[in-house]
C-alpha cells in the first residue's frame, strides 16, 4: 500500500516538473542562478563599457552592437 502510495508520489512530482512547475527548494535555486547571471552580465558589459572601439573591433563587436546588449539586459529588470 506505501508502495503505491510512492508511486501517485513521485508520478505526480515527474508530471508537476513536465509542466514547468517547480518546487519551493527549485524555485529559489532559479532566482539565485538568475541573479548571479545579471550580475556576472552586467560585469561584462561594465568591462566591455571601457573599452576602445578598436578592442571591441578585435572581440567581434561594435560599439553600437554593446549598447544595445546593455540597454535590452537593463530593460528586462
Amino acid at each position: 500500500m506505501a508502495t503505491i502510495a510512492l508511486d501517485k508520489i513521485a508520478s505526480a512530482a515527474q508530471a508537476d516538473k513536465a509542466k514547468g512547475k517547480r518546487g519551493f527548494w527549485g524555485s529559489i535555486y532559479d532566482a539565485i542562478v538568475e541573479a548571479q547571471e545579471l550580475r556576472a552580465a552586467t560585469y561584462v558589459n561594465g568591462y566591455l563599457a571601457h573599452l576602445s572601439d578598436d578592442e571591441l573591433a578585435r572581440h567581434g563587436m561594435t560599439r553600437d552592437q554593446m549598447v544595445r546588449r546593455t540597454r535590452s539586459m537593463m530593460s528586462s529588470i
